[in-house]
């Protein structure tokens, strides 16, 4: 229920005024200037002026009345017994309706409005002083230009000079330093709790500062303190990634240098193991640790039953340099290090053979790009949840500000409402006051919306980037996980296929590892998005119980090129990947394998030479634990 005392100003307002229309016909008297002008709330005769007995201020008051009516302007009318009025238009474009106003209730209306403007002012100061210091990079020129936007908030503008001051420099007038005027007012600029400056206001004379005036003042203190400490810690940020990603940079590289003498180190530790050849400068083997190369041929038909020098071959480059070669190389899908080490002629000075090591490297290089890939997903993780943590801080700003702008708007409505009824050509932000108040809740209610869609994204990688402990004890919910796990693939799987979601919401919570989970879920959907050759691809990822085993059952289907048979013989040992040329590590499948055996669940696959694949994960419902 409303509240009559809410509205007092309203209602003070009403019954201290009068309305009369073009005949001087009463239209509507408050009942305090009735009972001011007439001494009585009784009703007034119909006209207006036969209420009032002296003829000769009946006849001054109708003039006035018409000098407002002609000029549109305010009139002032001084009654003989201490009644005074203003007379002014009730519409200064067409009506000529008239309202008269007690000189109290008038005065008191020029006070509010003389407050109001102050506020408005203070406001102004406080967003361009923040607007200065957020967008202008140099400090210098945006503290100079804070001092001037100081001055416009006080009372008196021109009356006062300003100045901000920051590690020892002043901007804006140097007549005003703190602790030499009595008449001044300085507000400490704190930051990360160290005093580091002032803003300061003087008064030309001696004069004292409204209560609003320090608040302000206190206000846009702590603001410049904010501001300016988060610029800094920011600008330290940037410079702290800087370092750290030189010293990566320099870590990186000494990590290569380190595996290529591992690798040497390597090869010569297991020289007995490896084939090695000592050759001519025509490649033919003239010594060898290997029977099956034996001690003639060509070392390219010997060791790869080849017809021809290998490209890019070390003993040659060892040869003609006389130096340690070392390269790899590919060869039937296995990788090698072929080292070559000139011998010299210590009479003739010149390389007459050439020991050459070759090495079986296939293991350590799939290792290698395991370790490697670990590395992206760890730095990855890093990132993932720097930027959830950067977006997150701006848009919970955002989202506050926003429920405070639609409280604020629903609290000025009736206002803007009122003022409409007696301004039909009202503008706000050059739109018409009826588009505006249409628009805005909708807008309002729009950024709302976006806000907390980025707050949804931000929670989806903050989960990814969560660190996991390995334990099976997260209380998991199936259908949230698939939607959480899309947040984050959505993206890549729509490139390439259309997604359909068919989500049984009866589905009871299980326990497990929702990150491992997740893991599972992320290479499926990566590979059924990637499986696609044609237009026109869907994936549709399904979930049920089956509850004669009691089981949950997850199921992605794509519509891609399918796998024979003897693809789908090996898609879960590790290192096998029909995807080598593009990076693939032939780990994915294989790990996503034994999770769900951690979960002591089963993965079962169908799959079709161009009709598609499906992937089924089987997960109990029992505990881990106590799961057969």
């Amino acid at each position: 229920m409303v509240k009559l005392k809410e509205f007092s100003l309203a209602l003070g307002v009403i019954n201290n005024i009068i309305i009369c229309d073009e005949n001087n016909t009463a239209l509507f008297v408050g009942d305090e200037i009735k009972k001011k002008l007439f001494g009585s709330k009784k009703a007034l005769k119909k006209t207006l002026l036969d209420n009032f007995s002296d003829p000769e201020e009946r006849e001054n008051l109708k003039e006035k009345i018409e000098q407002v009516r002609q000029k549109k302007n305010t009139q002032y009318f001084k009654f003989r017994k201490d009644k005074d009025l203003f007379l002014f238009p009730a519409n200064y474009a067409q009506s000529d309706n008239i309202i008269l106003a007690t000189e109290e209730q008038m005065l008191q209306a020029n006070n509010i409005e003389g407050e109001l403007k102050e506020r408005v002012k203070e406001l102004e100061c406080l967003y361009k002083i923040s607007n200065e210091l957020e967008v202008t990079r140099n400090v210098d020129e945006a503290m100079e230009k804070c001092a001037g936007h100081l001055a416009n908030g006080v009372q008196f503008p021109q009356a006062v000079t300003t100045n901000f001051q920051l590690d020892g420099r002043v901007y804006g007038d140097m007549g005003c330093i703190p602790g030499t005027p009595s008449h001044m007012l300085s507000e400490d600029i704190v930051i990360n709790g160290v005093v580091r400056g002032k803003i300061s206001v003087c008064h030309h004379q001696e004069a004292e500062f409204l209560e609003e005036e320090r608040k302000l003042m206190r206000e846009i203190s702590l603001m410049t303190s904010r501001i300016i400490e988060r610029k800094e810690t920011r600008k330290n940020l940037e410079n702290q990634r800087e370092l750290f990603a030189s010293k990566n940079k320099e870590l990186t590289e000494l990590t290569e240098d380190l595996t290529m003498t591992n690798n040497n180190l390597q090869a010569f530790l297991n020289a007995i193991t490896d084939t090695i050849v000592v050759i001519d400068p025509n490649f033919n083997i003239t010594l060898s640790n290997k029977e099956q190369v034996g001690t003639s041929g060509k070392c390219y038909k010997k060791i790869f039953n080849s017809d021809d020098v290998c490209e890019d071959c070390p003993a040659m480059l060892a040869f003609r340099q006389a130096q340690p070669v070392s390269i790899e190389k590919k060869h039937n899908g296995q990788y090698y290090t072929l080292q070559a080490y000139p011998i010299l002629n210590r009479k003739k000075g010149s390389v007459d053979t050439v020991l050459e090591i070759c090495s079986d490297i296939t293991a350590e290089e799939h290792m290698k790009r395991q370790l490697i890939q670990s590395y992206k997903l760890a730095s990855l993780g890093k990132l993932v949840a720097g930027v959830a943590h950067e977006i997150n801080n701006p848009n919970t700003f955002i989202r506050g500000n926003i429920n405070i702008m639609s409280e604020a708007f629903r609290d000025i409505q009736p206002i803007l409402d009122n003022e409409y009824k007696e301004n039909k050509d009202l503008k706000i932000a050059r739109l018409n006051y009826e588009v505006f108040r249409e628009n805005i809740p909708i807008l309002l209610d729009d950024m709302m919306g976006g806000a907390n869609r980025i707050k949804k994204i931000v929670d989806g990688l903050r989960n990814f980037a969560k660190k996991d402990e390995g334990l099976l004890t997260d209380e998991v919910d199936i259908n949230q996980l698939v939607q959480n796990n899309l947040r984050i693939t959505s993206k890549e799987v729509r490139k390439h296929a259309r997604l359909e979601l068919n989500l049984d919401s009866a589905i009871p919570k299980f326990k497990g590892n929702i990150q491992k989970l997740e893991q599972v879920l992320m290479n499926l959907l990566i590979n059924a998005a990637q499986a696609m050759e044609r237009d026109g691809g869907l994936i549709v990822v399904e979930t049920c119980m089956n509850k004669q085993k009691n089981e949950v059952l997850v199921k992605i289907i794509d519509n891609g090129k399918g796998m024979d048979y003897n693809t789908k013989k090996h898609i879960f040992d590790p290192f096998f990947t029909t995807k080598r040329d593009k990076g693939g590590t032939g780990l994915g499948l294989s790990i996503s394998y034994g999770i769900i055996q951690e979960h002591k669940g089963r993965i079962e696959v169908d799959s079709q030479v161009g009709a598609g694949t499906t992937f089924t994960i089987h997960i109990p419902l029992l505990p881990p634990d106590t799961a057969n």
